[in-house]
């Protein structure tokens, strides 16, 4: 999952991607680049992510638990 997570990243991002990088600190994202990147999981992992959910997207881990949770439900 991590490797998935971190290819789509990397299309947003230079810096060195790890499990605690903070999107906004550390990658240096923007909520544009949040939302394109929401989009771009949508389309991977073929799952619709809600709106509120973002929010708590805070660092890399933080997509990596959601993405887990919301794939595990789909099988």
């Amino acid at each position: 999952m991590f490797d998935k997570v971190k290819k789509i990243l990397e299309n947003y991002t230079e810096s060195e991607i790890k499990e605690d990088s903070s999107l906004v600190g550390n990658l240096a994202l923007s909520s544009l680049d949040i939302v394109a990147i929401v989009s771009d999981f949508e389309d991977e992992f073929n799952i619709k992510i809600e709106d509120k959910d973002i929010f708590n997207f805070l660092n890399v881990d933080d997509i990596l638990k959601y993405l887990e949770e919301k794939c595990r439900w789909k099988i």
